[in-house]
């Protein structure tokens, strides 16, 4: 039971925040009427922005923060970078408070981040044009295929870490 709750109520948080920070970047740059044109023509777009950011590994994200802030840099893509960040930290803290243990709130996490790169698997198989809108180009898909993988992989257990830190468990 744990467990189910752990990945429905992660990957309900990270869609929707992920969507959020997209509709909050996109609102400022002006860019919401292309965006909303650019889903009606081609609707696996939404896959894209569902799940896309699990395709950036921690590591490079907070050092695109770091570099965005240390340059001055207060624009658009800091809002972005804070998204790709922050989305999928909320996620496992969901994660963690509704797993009810630890194997529960670790495993709905990490779930969460395979069901993200299986859905960014099948895109890349139905129509691989449509990540050109995240700016990936899709040389070889096997490889590309391993590399969302990994990278989910990576951000499972950074982020898993978070959702074990914040699990909630009886100390007999």
């Amino acid at each position: 039971m744990g467990l189910g709750k752990a990945l429905g109520f992660s990957l309900l948080a990270y869609v929707g925040l992920n969507f959020l920070f997209v509709i909050i970047s996109e609102t400022i740059s002006g860019g919401l009427n292309p965006l909303f044109s650019d889903i009606t023509s081609d609707p696996l777009i939404l896959l894209l922005i569902f799940f896309g950011p699990i395709t950036n590994v921690p590591s490079t994200a907070i050092f695109t923060l770091y570099t965005q802030i240390s340059l001055g840099m207060f624009d658009v893509s800091l809002i972005q970078t804070i998204g790709l960040i922050v989305t999928p930290f909320v996620a496992a803290l969901i994660a963690g408070r509704t797993g009810g243990s630890k194997g529960a709130s670790f495993g709905g996490w990490m779930i969460t981040c395979l069901i993200s790169s299986s859905a960014l698997g099948v895109l890349i198989f139905i129509n691989p044009g449509t990540l050109l809108y995240y700016g990936i180009v899709v040389l070889n898909p096997i490889m590309l295929l391993i590399a969302f993988s990994i990278s989910a992989a990576i951000n499972g257990v950074f982020y898993g870490a978070f959702a074990l830190l914040f699990t909630k468990t009886e100390m007999y």
